[in-house]
């Protein structure tokens, strides 16, 4: 019988967070899909039987040397945590469709972003947003990275925990954000630096971030309520957008 092709998944955070997301996902992109469990060899008699906890029993767990998972992760940063799955379809983010079946009033902060081009970036954008509790996010549908394992890992296991949703039209998202009562906020180097006492409160608010070089679309700071600057005090005259976008939602949530 001719054997499926794998994917790995890799990462101590990105491993747990997997783990931990199986009962939500549907079965064959979760439990189903896993073929083997990899650990290092010096892992704990206590962490073993936490992660055999996740699993049903007909699933293997085995523990192998450093060197072994380095050739298994072909010489990724797998923290000596490896699964082992059927090969999954690319990431299938959710649709316009489901955009306006799921987004209702008050379900905010939600994130928009404009053309997030490095993989990186992006991942640690939805780990970011995650953990300051957003809950949907929207991506152009092109010039963006797509869902891939190099983000799967960097966002730490985020992608598990999110509605990401492609859309073609941003300003046509946005729009129908404000008909659901969101006050949007773009960032801008022209923006104000003294908006960010005056915003609604982060339930009733959509950020939307830009393109790692070209910042956010004009056309789409037409469609923002508001346009924020974040001040700076150094020589350098510009944020990575990763920190841009955790100092703005934590504006937004952790506001006194």
């Amino acid at each position: 019988m001719e054997k499926k092709p794998v994917d790995i998944l890799f990462g101590k955070r990105n491993f747990y967070e997997f783990l931990e997301s199986l009962e939500t996902m549907i079965p064959e992109k979760g439990v189903k899909s896993i073929r083997e469990v990899l650990l290092k060899d010096s892992i704990t008699s206590e962490e073993k039987k936490r992660i055999i906890s996740y699993l049903p029993p007909n699933i293997k767990c085995t523990l192998v040397t450093n060197r072994e998972l380095d050739r298994i992760a072909m010489d990724k940063n797998h923290q000596g945590y490896v699964i082992i799955r059927t090969k999954q379809k690319s990431f299938q983010a959710l649709n316009w469709d489901q955009f306006k079946a799921n987004v209702e009033a008050g379900d905010g902060p939600i994130l928009i972003l404009d053309r997030i081009q490095d993989p990186g970036n992006l991942g640690n954008i939805l780990r970011t947003a995650e953990c300051m509790g957003v809950n949907h996010v929207i991506l152009s549908d092109r010039d963006t990275a797509p869902i891939s394992p190099v983000v799967e890992k960097t966002s730490a296991g985020a992608v598990h925990h999110l509605n990401i949703y492609r859309i073609s039209n941003l300003s046509h998202a946005m729009e129908k954000l404000k008909e659901l009562e969101y006050w949007i906020l773009a960032t801008d180097e022209k923006g104000s630096e003294e908006i960010w006492d005056d915003l609604p409160g982060p339930e009733n608010m959509a950020i939307i971030m830009g393109n790692e070089g070209e910042g956010v679309k004009r056309i789409l700071l037409e469609h923002a309520d508001y346009t924020g600057r974040i001040a700076l005090q150094g020589s350098v005259t510009s944020l990575n957008v990763v920190v841009a976008c955790g100092i703005t939602l934590d504006r937004i949530v952790n506001r006194n």
